[in-house]
């Protein structure tokens, strides 16, 4: 009878260990996700600004490269002397890439 005691008690514990094990994998697994989302992010940020490739960019260019937004790239325009090239005849305006590198580069904060 003692054996059988021993043995249910052993299985209990058994059982403890088990339930433990699994709520630690459950945790790594939660980690593990995380990790993998925000490679996920870093890649696909990585991956806009690998787009900008040309000399002369469009807004939406320049906004995917410094990362902000279009509101705040024509407010840099108006206020802080952004550089951008107005194209004659078109309404439209581009940014010479290097012009961009070298006001970030006196200006960054």
């Amino acid at each position: 009878m003692k054996e059988v005691n021993d043995i249910h008690k052993l299985l209990r514990r058994q059982k403890a260990y088990m339930k433990g094990m699994l709520v630690m994998q459950e945790k790594l697994f939660d980690i593990q996700n995380q990790i993998s989302e925000e490679l996920l992010k870093e890649v696909k940020r990585e991956k806009k600004k690998e787009k900008v490739t040309s000399d002369l960019l469009s807004a939406k260019d320049v906004c995917s490269m410094l990362e902000i937004s279009a509101s705040t790239l024509y407010r840099m325009r108006k206020e802080d002397n952004f550089p951008f090239i107005k194209i004659p005849g078109k309404k439209s305006i581009m940014f010479n890439k290097k012009d961009i590198e070298e006001y970030m580069a006196i200006h960054k904060k």
